[in-house]
């Protein structure tokens, strides 16, 4: 075994699916090796483009219980969807997988931060994300790729062949 744990963040970007598919390809190759997919997600803004959805006006006052319940159907939603994206890829692996959903705050630190928390022993991430940093190695990356304190594996997005 190569790698015993294996950990790709996943934001939807074409960059993220070929990397996930080439931590498939590893995982594939060794059935022994672990996966965890994580997304990190921006939930406060999830629960306001639902609370926009609705016609209300994010500086409504709301009480904590309504909040709360906005806050768990996004989770659950971008839960959801995560796995319509990623299911299929998944299909057929005997491997263990862990699929998680971090709330966002600095999301290359958070990666580093359950890079380490979790024993993975290499990220095999995307060059560049869905966000705003377009056409060179992605912000997040770069964070990941000089303070992971194990290998990163950076995946260009495939060209349509």
């Amino acid at each position: 075994m190569l790698y015993d744990n294996i950990m790709v963040p996943y934001d939807g970007s074409e960059s993220a699916r070929a990397a996930l598919a080439e931590a498939v390809r590893y995982a594939r190759e060794d059935p022994g090796a672990a996966l965890r997919i994580v997304q990190i997600v921006d939930t406060e803004q999830l629960v306001i483009e639902k609370l926009e959805k609705e016609g209300r006006n994010t500086t409504d006052e709301l009480s904590s219980v309504l909040l709360h319940a906005h806050y768990d159907e996004a989770l659950a939603e971008a839960d959801a969807a995560l796995h319509r994206q990623i299911d299929g890829l998944l299909k057929g692996l005997m491997n263990e997988i862990t699929v998680e959903l971090l709330d966002e705050t600095v999301p290359g630190e958070q990666i580093v931060t359950y890079a380490d928390e979790h024993a993975c022993d290499l990220i095999v991430m995307g060059s560049r994300g869905l966000g705003a940093l377009r056409g060179i190695l992605g912000s997040v990356s770069s964070h990941v790729l000089r303070e992971a304190a194990v290998p990163v594996l950076i995946v260009k997005q495939r060209a349509d062949r």
